[in-house]
């Protein structure tokens, strides 16, 4: 018998938000979510759940809602900008986590 093969157009990714958890899932068949879902997760394992492994390397995770955002689309002159500095001072958010990690492990 031949496995299915989900077609792209069936390959989603779907968050769910419920107004009452601070938590949300997200389904996603997309390789490089799943990569950082992953990462994330062993990074915090408290906060980002493997809930299930799915057909064709699906993944389903609970994860805080502070880490879904929507934001405005960055124009070209944006991005060129934050790529230049990112490349001059690093990442902005590598620094907040070093120090942060220090202030848990010292508290």
């Amino acid at each position: 018998m031949k496995r299915y093969r989900y077609t792209l157009s069936e390959q989603e990714t779907i968050i769910n938000w419920d107004n009452e958890l601070d938590t949300a899932s997200v389904y996603t068949f997309d390789r490089r979510i799943g990569k950082k879902l992953k990462e994330l997760s062993q990074k915090y394992p408290d906060q980002f759940i493997l809930l299930e492994k799915g057909p064709q390397h699906s993944v389903t995770y609970r994860i805080p809602k502070k880490c879904v955002s929507i934001r405005p689309p960055y124009s070209a002159k944006r991005r060129k900008q934050q790529a230049e500095d990112a490349r001059i001072h690093g990442l902005p958010f590598d620094e907040k986590e070093k120090n942060n990690d220090e202030d848990f492990q010292m508290g």
